[in-house]
């Protein structure tokens, strides 16, 4: 995957742009990530506040494979925690 984040960037508005998630807590730290990930060529989905970063974690519906932005909203609506698996 990681070389995949060195190649995969393109302009914004791009058809079937990459989306790469992000969680946090502090509001203008994300604002910052989302502008970065945009000049690298991806576009950003909010997953929400920190404790929802679990929403991407390995075995989920949106860990990995690449995504669009409404594919990536659409995977982290429909994770499950392990507990409740």
């Amino acid at each position: 995957m990681p070389a995949a984040l060195t190649t995969d960037g393109q302009p914004a508005g791009t058809k079937n742009r990459r989306a790469l998630a992000i969680a946090g807590d502090d509001v203008a730290a994300k604002a910052t990530v989302t502008r970065l990930i945009d000049q690298f060529g991806f576009d950003t989905v909010d997953a929400g506040p920190l404790k929802e970063g679990w929403r991407y974690q390995r075995d989920t519906p949106g860990y990995g494979p690449r995504r669009t932005s409404e594919e990536l909203r659409r995977d982290l609506a429909a994770a499950k925690r392990y507990a409740n698996k």
